[in-house]
Order: structure tokens, then sequence, then C-alpha cells
């Protein structure tokens, strides 16, 4: 695969405004909100390849649906090291949310849980995939490929200042952490034309459970779920496992929106949240949203990507051959 590199800049406001705008948004959908700017704690604590999340820090955007659900594109796949080498992330710590390679899987699909090292070499990904009983099979990840889609964030993986968020019992409607940020930052911390701003940090969610999903390979698809003229999936085609949890540890990219006006063609959802099981090899996938709202506690740590680079937006390529 060819890879074709746009870029956009995010707006930089401070640690500490965004801590308030957090604050202010997140106290209406949970009950207890402490967010508050810390050094972050030695995130090898928590099992990473990494001290931190400071340093150089900056998003990518991978290809979208049509590589993973167009019958055109499926089994296309991208070097997730390599795009790093091309955007000046060489030497990084790399987490996120990302497709399974199918040639890494035995033709397998998954939910691959990036969490990698590339300044010593050190993984931590995981993979989650559907088993034939439909049941959850997780496993380690050491490839260097994802598939046709990806939100990663990248960093020097340094110690610095940082966003921490300690959340417990929701009140509110929006059952996902990682949406209730976005719409805090939205409301609470104005959007001036394309002057978005993102965050992306590592979760632990200490107790309550949460609705997730991985995807099941395509053989085992019945339905027709995808519209090559919108570009999309129209019906429900996922795996889904409730409840989830607890003790588990997410990886979250999200963006207020795309910086460029619309160029880049970002993830609809504006977010990207992968998960596994802290304590064992059993759980781990796309979180949704919680699903015990009394039970939740969150404790995280963000930080402020500057940048963010489009890794192949097939959207554009195909809209411009119709």
């Amino acid at each position: 695969m060819k890879l074709k590199f746009e870029s956009g800049k995010f707006a930089t406001p401070s640690l500490e405004d965004v801590k308030k705008a957090l604050l202010s948004g997140l106290k209406e959908n949970y009950e207890q909100v402490n967010i508050e700017v810390v050094e972050c704690p030695n995130l090898k604590d928590w099992g990473c390849p990494s001290e931190g999340i400071s340093g150089n820090e900056k998003i990518i955007d991978v290809g979208g649906e049509p590589y993973m659900h167009d019958k055109k594109f499926i089994g296309t796949e991208f070097d997730y090291e390599e795009i790093a080498k091309n955007i000046g992330s060489e030497k990084s710590y790399a987490l996120g949310a990302g497709s399974g390679a199918m040639s890494c899987l035995q033709g397998h699909c998954g939910e691959l849980v990036i969490n990698e090292n590339f300044i010593t070499s050190e993984s931590k990904s995981v993979i989650a995939r559907v088993g034939k009983n439909k049941e959850c099979i997780v496993s380690k990840y050491t490839e260097k490929k994802h598939g046709g889609l990806s939100n990663i964030y990248y960093s020097d993986g340094k110690k610095g200042k940082v966003i921490q968020i300690k959340i417990k019992k929701r009140i509110g409607k929006q059952g996902s952490l990682s949406q209730a940020m976005r719409n805090s930052l939205k409301t609470h911390l104005p959007v001036k034309g394309n002057s978005h701003v993102a965050l992306a940090g590592v979760i632990r969610i200490l107790n309550g459970k949460i609705k997730s999903h991985v995807q099941p390979d395509y053989d085992d698809i019945k339905i027709d779920y995808y519209d090559p003229i919108q570009m999309k999936c129209v019906k429900d085609f996922l795996q889904f496992y409730e409840p989830v949890g607890p003790e588990l540890q997410c990886y979250s990219v999200l963006w207020t929106g795309d910086p460029t006006g619309g160029n880049l063609n970002l993830r609809e959802s504006g977010e990207h949240t992968h998960f596994h099981s802290y304590k064992h090899l059993k759980d781990a996938g796309h979180y949704h949203f919680d699903v015990t709202p009394e039970e939740i506690n969150y404790i995280g740590y963000f930080n402020i990507p500057k940048e963010v680079h489009r890794v192949n937006n097939i959207y554009k390529e195909l809209s411009q051959k119709k």
C-alpha cells in the first residue's frame, strides 16, 4: 500500500484551560468529577511500555470504512511503524485503536489495542477476535501492521504535565466517557472556526462495566451491511459484548472536529477507544459506553496532540472517481 499523507494543526490551549472545560462539562454527566493538571505517573506501573505520553505529540487517522468493508479493498493493511517514520515519530510511544491485520491473524478479523514503544521495541499490544462460539478471544500482538483503519497517538513517551481525570457515577445520558469529553470541550472550550482540539491518553475502568464490540470474520457475516455509495456501514454486523469489566484499561484518541474544515475526512465519531483487561487476557475490544452508571469509576491521563496526519484518505479518493 503506497502511503499518502495530508495534515492539519490543532489548537493547543493550555492544560489548565482544557482542565476547566472538562470539569465544567463532565459535572453535567457524572456525580463525582475531579480534574487536575499533574505530573504524569510512571505508566509502566500500568503495564504500558513507556513512562509517559509527552513530547512531539500528534495523532494519525488512517484509511477508513471502505478499506474494511468494500469488497474491492478488504485485506488492505498499513504498517504503523513505517507511518511513524514518515511523520517524524520514528522514536515514539504509540497508543490507540485499529483493526487487526488479517495477514497476521491467519485470515481472521480483530480489534487491535495498540500499546507499542518504537524506542525500546517493546510491545504490549493485544488483539481481540471472535471465536467459533462467538466468544471473545484475546491474545498478544507483536506485529507492526494494522488493517484498513486506525487512530493512533504518538509521543516521545516522556513524563510531563498531563490532565488527570477521576470520575465516579454517571448521572447523565451520555454513556461514553470519550464522547462526554468531546462534548465538554466543544461546549466549554469554544471552538472558533476550525481551531479544533484533540486529546489522547490512557484510562482505567476501576469499577463498573461497559458495552463493547469485536468485528467477526467476514465469512461469519451473513447480511449485506455496507453501502458503497454512502461509503459506510448501514446495518449492525458486529459482535457485541455486555457487560464487560471491571478492571479494564482503555487507549483513547478524540478530537472535536477537523482542523482543515473537512478536507481530511476524519473518523466520523470524532473518537476511537480500544481496551483490554489489566488483570487477564480475556477481555478486550472496542469501547462503546458504560452499562452500570451507578458503579462506573474511571481514572485516566491525557495530553494534547498538536497535529493530525491523515494517511490514505480513501473517502476523498473514491469521491474523486465518481
